[in-house]
C-alpha cells in the first residue's frame, strides 16, 4: 500500500513538473536563469523566418540555444503572458484582451515588426480590371465562385470579357499562398478551379501574354517579376473609396488590405538577457532579414527597422507598430462631435462627413459654421471639438488657447483658390488689382462697362456672369477684394438664373461673350474645357498668375489654405477619436482630391496620424496611471496635545 502511495505521489510530482515547465521557460522552471536559452513560441509562418535566421546565426553565436515551439499566434501570446516564453511569434497584432491578460499577470512586452505577408493579384496591362473591393474579390475567388467566368460578373464596368484563367502558386508548408486570402474572404478555402503554376516566373510569363487572366502571387515575387519587358501589373484594392496600390510604402502605412504583419512580442523583463538582445538585433539587421525575403515576405523600410532596434534599446513597451488599433472605435459608439468653421468650407465638410455617418450611425456630427473668427474663439474656449478654417489662428487666438489650456492639432488639408475668368479675346484686363476685382463684383459700383473697372480700360459692355444671390464663394471673394470693409455687398443686378450656379456653364457663357467675366475655383477652371483665360491678380506686389505653384506657396492673392484643427482635450472621447482618425484616412483624402482641393497629400496625412496616435497614447497612459486619493493628498492636520 505504501509503495502504491509513493508511486502516486511520484506521478503527481511529475505532472506538476510538466505543468510548471509549460508555464515557465525550462531555465526559469529550474531556477537557473541561463541567458543563452531563448524560447520563441507562436505562429508557424513567423517561426519559418526565425528558423531560417537561426541557422545562419548559429555560426555567429554557437552558445546561444534558440527553442521554437509552434502553437499558433494566440497560444504564443498566452505563453508570453504566462511568462513561459521569451518571445511570442504573431501573425497579426496582439488584441486588447491579450494585452489585458499580460497586464493582469505583470508582463510588459516590446512589439517588433519583422515584415509583411502580402499577396498581389496580377493581370495583363490590357486587362479591364483596375481596382477591386474585398467584396468583389470574394465574388471572384470564394469557394462558390466557380461559375464566375466573366469580368462583368465581378464588376459590370469591366465589360463583357471572359476570364481566361486564374493561376496560383503551389502550396508550401513555410508559406502557403492561399492562407492570407482564405483569412480575408468568406467561405472555407478558395475556388477549386485555380490552376497551379510552379513558379512566379512561369506565372508572370503566362500573364504577360494572356490579356484576361489573373495570377495570385506573393507581392515580393511581383517586385522581382515586374520589369519593363513584361506587360503585367497588380490590381489595386479598394478600401472605402480609395484604390490602394500594393507596394512597400502602403504596407508600412497599413493601407494595403491584402497583407498581414509578422510580429514579435518580447517579454520586456527578458531583455536583461544579452543573447536575446543580440539575436533580436540580428533579426532586424540586413543579414537577418535575408531569411524573410527568401520566404517571399516583404521587408519594411529601414526607418521601421531602425525604430525596432530603438524599441529594444529603450525597452519601449506596449503597441508601437500596431498602434492604429488604439483608435478602432466600435461601430455602435454613440456621441456628438461639435464642429464649427468657415461657411466657405461647409459644402466640402458635408462631402467629407458623408461616408463617416453610415459607419457610425450613433455618432452625430453637429456642424454649425459661423466663420473663422467665431470658430477659433469657440475652440479656444473649449466649446467645440473641431473646426474647419481658411486660415491659421492669429497670435491673439493662439494665446487664448494657450491661456485656457486648450492644446490643438492643426491638420493642413490643402489649398483652394478663386480665379477671375475672362474671354480669350480680352487683352486689356489680363492683370487685375484687388480694387479692380471689387469694382467688378461690388454693389458699391455696379459697373456697367470695363472703363468703370479701371482707368484705361475700354468703354466696352461689362457682362458679369455670377451665381444667384447668397452664394458663399461670391461673398468670400468680395470680402477678400474689398479689404477693410464690413460685410461688403455683392452686386444685385445679376439675373437670378439657376444655370449660373454651375461654374462650367459660366465658363461657356464667358467664352461666347467678349465683355464677359466670371469667377470659379481653380479645380472648376481646370475641368471646364472652355476657351477662356484666368487673369493675374495684383495685391500690391505685382501681377501673380494663378498657377498651382503660386497657390501652394501663398503668393497668389485669391488663394486660401484649408485647415481642420482638433481640440486635443476632446480626444478622450471615442466619438472624437473615430472622427479625427477618419479625417486622416484614405477616404477623406480621396474626397478632398475629388472636390478639387489642391495639395491634399498622403504623406501629410500619414505624418499627422503619427502625431494623433502619440496623443491618444499619452491620454491612455494618463488614464491608466493611478491618481492620488483626496485622503493621500490632503494637507496634514495639526492636533493639540493634552
Amino acid at each position: 500500500m505504501l509503495t502504491h502511495l509513493r508511486r502516486a505521489w511520484a506521478v503527481l510530482i511529475a505532472c506538476a513538473a510538466l505543468v510548471a515547465a509549460r508555464n515557465f521557460p525550462p531555465a526559469y522552471a529550474q531556477g537557473i536563469a541561463d541567458p543563452n536559452q531563448l524560447t520563441f513560441e507562436g505562429s508557424a509562418l513567423v517561426a519559418a523566418v526565425i528558423e531560417a535566421a537561426k541557422a545562419d546565426y548559429a555560426a555567429r553565436a554557437p552558445q546561444t540555444q534558440i527553442t521554437l515551439t509552434i502553437s499558433g499566434t494566440s497560444t504564443g501570446i498566452e505563453q508570453l503572458c504566462n511568462g513561459a516564453a521569451d518571445v511570442a511569434m504573431a501573425y497579426g497584432a496582439i488584441t486588447d484582451s491579450q494585452i489585458a491578460d499580460c497586464t493582469a499577470k505583470g508582463v510588459s512586452f516590446v512589439e517588433l515588426l519583422l515584415g509583411y505577408d502580402a499577396v498581389a493579384l496580377v493581370v495583363n496591362n490590357a486587362s479591364p480590371a483596375q481596382c477591386l473591393s474585398l467584396d468583389q474579390l470574394g465574388t471572384l475567388l470564394s469557394p462558390g465562385a466557380v461559375d464566375v467566368k466573366n469580368w462583368s460578373a465581378v464588376d459590370a464596368s469591366f465589360g463583357d470579357v471572359p476570364i481566361e484563367a486564374l493561376y496560383i502558386l503551389p502550396d508550401n508548408e513555410q508559406r502557403p499562398p492561399r492562407f492570407l486570402l482564405d483569412r480575408l474572404l468568406a467561405g472555407d478555402g478558395l475556388r477549386a478551379d485555380l490552376q497551379v503554376v510552379e513558379t512566379a516566373a512561369a506565372m508572370s510569363d503566362k500573364i504577360n501574354v494572356e490579356r484576361n487572366a489573373l495570377g495570385i502571387m506573393p507581392l515580393q515575387d511581383l517586385i522581382v517579376e515586374r520589369t519593363p519587358a513584361k506587360a503585367i501589373r497588380p490590381l489595386q484594392i479598394r478600401t472605402g473609396t480609395a484604390c490602394i496600390e500594393p507596394n512597400a510604402a502602403n504596407l508600412d502605412e497599413g493601407r494595403y488590405p491584402l497583407s498581414e504583419s509578422l510580429l514579435l512580442y518580447v517579454n520586456a523583463a527578458r531583455l536583461d538577457k544579452q543573447p536575446l538582445v543580440d539575436f533580436l538585433r540580428y533579426l532586424l539587421s540586413s543579414d537577418g532579414r535575408r531569411a524573410l525575403i527568401e520566404l517571399k515576405y516583404v521587408p519594411p523600410s529601414e526607418v521601421l527597422y531602425s525604430r525596432g532596434i530603438s524599441y529594444i534599446e529603450t525597452r519601449r513597451t506596449g503597441r508601437t507598430y500596431s498602434r492604429a488599433q488604439a483608435v478602432n472605435v466600435p461601430a455602435n459608439t454613440a456621441g456628438v462631435v461639435s464642429i464649427d468653421g468657415s461657411p466657405l468650407l461647409n459644402a466640402l465638410v458635408k462631402e467629407l462627413n458623408a461616408p463617416f455617418s453610415p459607419r457610425f450611425v450613433s455618432i452625430t456630427l453637429s456642424n454649425r459654421p459661423f466663420g473663422d473668427a467665431s470658430a477659433y474663439r469657440k475652440l479656444c474656449e473649449n466649446r467645440v471639438d473641431l473646426i474647419f478654417t481658411t486660415r491659421p489662428p492669429d497670435e491673439s487666438e493662439a494665446d487664448i488657447c494657450q491661456r485656457n489650456n486648450v492644446p490643438t492639432l492643426q491638420m493642413p488639408l490643402g489649398y483652394d483658390a478663386d480665379l477671375i475668368v475672362l474671354n480669350l479675346e480680352n487683352t486689356f484686363a489680363r492683370c487685375l488689382s484687388l480694387a479692380n476685382v471689387e469694382r467688378l463684383f461690388s454693389a458699391r459700383y455696379n459697373a456697367k462697362t470695363w472703363a468703370e473697372v479701371a482707368q484705361g480700360f475700354p468703354e466696352q459692355e461689362l457682362i458679369v456672369i455670377a451665381p444667384r444671390s447668397g452664394n458663399v464663394q461670391a461673398d468670400a471673394l468680395l470680402t477678400r477684394a474689398a479689404r477693410g470693409q464690413i460685410a461688403p455687398q455683392f452686386r444685385a443686378d445679376i439675373p437670378e438664373n439657376a444655370q449660373n450656379d454651375d461654374p462650367l456653364f459660366r465658363a461657356s457663357a464667358v467664352q461666347n461673350a467678349l465683355g464677359g467675366v466670371t469667377f470659379m475655383r481653380y479645380s472648376e477652371f481646370m475641368r471646364s474645357g472652355a476657351r477662356v483665360q484666368a487673369v493675374q491678380i495684383d495685391a500690391g506686389n505685382g501681377c501673380v498668375s494663378p498657377t498651382l505653384a503660386n497657390i501652394r506657396n501663398g503668393s497668389y492673392p485669391l488663394a486660401r489654405p484649408l485647415f481642420a484643427t482638433l481640440n486635443l482635450n476632446s480626444l478622450s472621447r471615442p466619438e472624437v477619436r473615430a472622427y479625427a482618425w477618419y479625417l486622416l484616412g484614405d477616404d477623406a483624402l480621396t474626397i478632398l482630391n475629388q472636390q478639387g482641393v489642391i495639395g491634399a497629400e498622403a504623406s501629410t496625412f500619414i505624418a499627422l496620424r503619427e502625431v494623433l496616435l502619440e496623443r491618444i497614447e499619452a491620454i491612455e497612459r494618463a488614464a491608466a496611471t493611478p491618481q492620488p486619493t483626496a485622503e493621500a493628498t490632503a494637507a496634514p492636520t495639526a492636533t493639540a496635545t493634552p
